[in-house]
């Protein structure tokens, strides 16, 4: 009977440690959820993960690694609400913010062909190239390290600007014949 008295308390311990650690995720789970994660695309092509906490008079708070960051409105872009950067008219990006990718500002025009990005180094950067594109969407022009630009790498600017020329927009003869906008590369 001492036998089958301990295995029950053993397993009654097991049960109640094992209960503890399923409150705890379900609370930090619950708590997780409260925090929200917002993106703010600057014009100049540049992203900050943080939180939105106001938009007043003109001016966006928003909390940065740790401080509050007041901008006019005319520097923001976009601010995407979820986290994770989708495409849209005005900006559009292959991956999640913060990681290797491409990222574009082009009004009132998708990207149909994502830019081929070719690194064969352990650099890293962002190289920010101003482009023209045609009103059928072609590249007609790119011009690397343009405002925004953290890099001064020549192997890095040359790459992103042939992933610039490699890229593709949608288009017509309803477009207007030259638009300028910009293409941001992380490498």
């Amino acid at each position: 009977m001492t036998i089958f008295g301990s295995f029950g308390t053993l397993q009654t311990q097991k049960s109640i440690k094992l209960m503890k650690y399923f409150i705890a995720l379900a609370l930090l789970l619950c708590f997780g959820q409260l925090s929200a994660q917002h993106t703010i695309i600057m014009k100049d092509g540049s992203k900050m993960n943080g939180e939105l906490q106001s938009i007043k008079d003109n001016t966006v708070t928003f909390f940065y690694k740790g401080s509050n960051i007041t901008f006019h409105v005319g520097e923001i872009s976009s601010i995407i609400f979820d986290g994770n950067i989708s495409s849209s008219s005005t900006a559009s990006s292959a991956s999640n913010s913060g990681q290797k990718g491409v990222s574009f500002v082009m009004p009132g025009r998708k990207l149909t062909r994502q830019p081929k990005i070719d690194n064969l180094t352990m650099e890293k950067g962002i190289v920010v190239i101003a482009i023209t594109i045609n009103k059928y969407g072609n590249v007609m022009k790119a011009d690397p390290g343009a405002e925004g630009t953290t890099t001064t790498s020549q192997y890095l600017l040359t790459k992103a600007k042939q992933a610039a020329e490699s890229a593709m927009f949608d288009g017509g003869a309803t477009f207007p014949l030259e638009q300028k906008g910009t293409i941001t590369v992380t490498f």
